[in-house]
């Protein structure tokens, strides 16, 4: 499960099967055929007066937020550790243990947020 996944879901849910992925979750939250998974969700008591239906929305829509805001977050540090790393005068640096190979190697990572 993704970072954003996992953030929003705990935001709006006190529990979930570990074995459902994020997309089970909203399934059985908003797919009649799937109510009987449903009964092992429990969603945090300030929302539990709304449906599954509208709290699977808003798990949606703060998934959404989340990789709306620290995507461009990230991609400003990949920017700053890049600039940092040039500055280095672009050592060519072969020992893995080297902090700068592990940067450049970061920097090279995709993440899935």
């Amino acid at each position: 499960m993704k970072p954003s996944e996992q953030f929003a879901l705990d935001s709006w849910l006190s529990y979930y099967p570990e074995r459902m992925s994020y997309d089970q979750v909203i399934e059985a939250m908003t797919d009649r055929k799937y109510n009987s998974e449903s009964q092992y969700i429990d969603v945090w008591e300030t929302v539990e007066s709304y449906d599954y239906e509208q709290i699977a929305e808003w798990i949606e829509d703060t998934r959404s937020h989340f990789e709306n805001t620290v995507n461009p977050m990230i991609d400003q540090y990949k920017t700053a550790l890049q600039d940092l790393l040039n500055y280095t005068g672009g050592w060519d640096i072969t020992d893995k243990d080297h902090p700068i190979f592990k940067a450049r190697a970061a920097l090279n990572k995709e993440l899935d947020i």
